[in-house]
């Protein structure tokens, strides 16, 4: 009789992080700083904008990400802007409907601020979001703290010196090359290429 191949197992698939975060200029730094940390943590950030539109609208292609993640950050310091943008609390709430439903989708929300959140989302009381004061290495900080790789994470003063060179000098040579507006999908999967290069050359995956 003959024997049965036996199926070689794939490889497994990283971890995926769903950012949820304003696409704005002026949240550009912390971006690449959260982008950054992630991905040192052999994770895989995931942004709606990665996903290719197919006629279905922001909304469907939010819940396909959240769907394909297993964390999700939600960064709610832009909710207090004027006009004000209520885009991150409902993708929260997109979250926690995922996480009830699934059961092991973890949430974690950032502020730029302590105790804001408790005037302004007073449901998630009981809740301590992660502050970052829109600072590069508290950003980085929580996401250490977030994901964690199987040999343990770089420490926050490495993981800064690799985002302070990717700013420095791979993000405007990406600007060159595609275009100002980092928030594009083939720039930010370049992005994420390039920062995996660097940290690899760094020693920090």
């Amino acid at each position: 009789m003959a024997k049965r191949r036996r199926k070689r197992a794939s490889p497994p698939r990283a971890r995926q992080v769903f950012l949820n975060i304003p696409y704005s200029r002026s949240y550009e730094r912390l971006m690449v700083a959260l982008t950054t940390a992630v991905i040192v943590t052999e994770a895989e950030p995931m942004l709606t904008f990665k996903l290719v539109e197919v006629g279905e609208g922001r909304l469907r292609r939010i819940m396909q990400a959240l769907a394909a993640s297993q964390i999700s950050i939600h960064d709610l310091s832009y909710g207090h802007c004027r006009p004000a943008r209520f885009n991150m609390p409902f993708e929260l709430g997109l979250a926690y409907a995922e996480r009830y439903r699934t059961g092991d989708h973890e949430v974690h929300v950032l502020e730029a601020r302590p105790y804001r959140l408790q005037r302004t989302l007073s449901d998630l009381n009981g809740i301590d979001p992660k502050i970052h004061h829109r600072k590069p290495a508290r950003a980085i900080h929580a996401v250490l703290g977030i994901t964690r790789r199987p040999d343990g994470n770089p420490s926050t003063a490495k993981v800064l010196a690799l985002f302070e060179r990717v700013w420095r000098k791979l993000v405007p040579q990406l600007r060159a090359d595609f275009s100002e507006d980092l928030f594009e999908r083939e720039l930010y999967e370049e992005l994420c290429v390039g920062i995996r290069l660097e940290a690899f050359l760094a020693g920090l995956i």
